[in-house]
């Protein structure tokens, strides 16, 4: 085979490869999760322990919890523009390894490629400004707009001439209603998020990374635009105690319809799955995306006293519960047990019942070590996260590390 050749047949073994269907990697468990940076530091739990704007993505019940029972307040909590930039630890590598190949040529990305063969690139960027506050004593209610664009790409090893593109962008909003009693040690919410989704999900040749034109054509073609409707339903619930045992019990995207072929990238079967599904214009029905699973979680939480400010508050959950109905699946199966379970730990200074203004955390995501804080300076408030995401498609976990910071005025 002469060195003309070479390019070519290279090039119709990707074509060959784009026309394979595209099998989904167990990458992060689908649900189109915003993923505040506050939760993320504790691994996850925070099903029991909701109290702020973070409350939305995890147990929408508790935005009533985000002020004293006694308090009688307008406005409770009101974050602008609440900005989130995020990347993992592959980022500066991945941009540096694909800007450096000469010629831009397959041979020349393949080159550089083993460098960064099954090290995905990942990066995020989100604004969430948000306001909670009360129609009454026992009717606190939460409304925000939020935008949330997250990219990654990866190489595997095995078929370094094709890269695994996601690059998903949602833009919508947020109307919470709960309710409280007056104690404020039950609580119960509902929300509504109409959501538009725009989303590229699949494979393309790994030399294109670096082709504007190419990654144009592949986004007017493969791309999804769609919109759905979230609906989510919460409920916690505070035993009369000095260390505040607290129970939470969260359903996120409640079933408004099913796709009978979703693919399940942990089981890689097809299965009839529900959850919030979206309608539109779609370029790649397989795509993780068309459909949020029904999310049912579950959570305990308890805040020991060190001393009379210093407090240590405990959190354990269990996530994406797997139930059905004769052949409905709410939820995803075969999900690794490490990724069901979530714990964290939160060290902070202040009254249990309000949200601290300095705190560190560390918890357990799926299997690896989860880290955060946050100091508020005025109406300054920064919020940092690092956690580990497992991006392996076998039984041997690849921890894919990833940084999250927030920044907000907090009125």
């Amino acid at each position: 085979m002469s060195d003309n050749q070479a390019p070519n047949f290279r090039g119709l073994l990707v074509a060959v490869l784009l026309l394979l269907p595209v099998m989904a990697k167990a990458e992060e468990i689908p649900g189109g999760a915003f993923g505040a940076v506050r939760p993320l530091g504790m691994g996850g739990a925070f099903t029991a322990v909701a109290n702020d704007e973070s409350s939305i993505w995890t147990n929408p019940a508790g935005i009533g919890r985000s002020r004293k029972a006694r308090t009688r307040g307008v406005l409770n909590v009101t974050k602008l523009p609440n900005l989130i930039v995020g990347a993992n630890s592959n980022t500066q590598q991945f941009y540096e390894a694909f800007s450096s190949s000469q010629d831009k040529s397959i041979a020349s990305v393949l080159s550089t490629a083993k460098n960064i063969a099954d090290k995905p690139l990942w990066a995020r960027a989100s604004m969430f400004p948000v306001t909670l506050f009360d129609f009454g004593r026992d009717a606190p209610a939460a409304f925000g707009v939020y935008t949330n664009t997250v990219v990654s790409a990866l190489i595997e090893s095995d078929t370094p001439t094709v890269a695994s593109v996601n690059a998903i962008s949602d833009i919508g909003a947020v109307l919470t209603f709960g309710w409280t009693d007056p104690s404020n040690r039950l609580n119960a919410a509902f929300q509504v998020r109409p959501i538009a989704r725009y989303a590229y999900e699949n494979r393309i040749p790994s030399a294109n990374l670096v082709d504007k034109t190419a990654m144009s054509a592949y986004l007017r073609k493969d791309s999804n635009k769609s919109e759905g409707i979230g609906l989510d339903a919460g409920f916690l619930y505070t035993i009369a105690d000095f260390w505040f045992p607290t129970i939470g019990v969260a359903v996120m995207n409640l079933p408004t319809g099913c796709k009978k072929d979703y693919l399940n990238p942990y089981s890689q079967t097809r299965q009839n799955v529900c959850g919030n599904k979206f309608q539109g214009s779609f370029g790649n029905e397989d795509a993780l995306s068309v459909v949020d699973p029904t999310d049912v979680r579950v959570g305990l939480s308890i805040t020991p006293r060190i001393t009379h400010s210093v407090n240590l508050r405990f959190a354990l959950d269990a996530h994406n519960l797997p139930l059905g109905y004769g052949s409905a699946s709410y939820g995803l199966k075969n999900i690794p047990f490490s990724a069901l379970i979530h714990g964290g730990l939160e060290l902070f200074v202040g009254n249990p019942l309000i949200l601290p203004e300095y705190a560190v955390r560390v918890g357990v995501n799926q299997g690896f070590v989860t880290s955060g804080f946050n100091f508020n300076f005025g109406l300054l408030d920064v919020d940092f996260a690092t956690y580990g995401v497992d991006v392996s498609s076998t039984s041997k976990a690849i921890e894919d590390r990833r940084f999250l910071a927030s920044l907000s005025l907090n009125f």
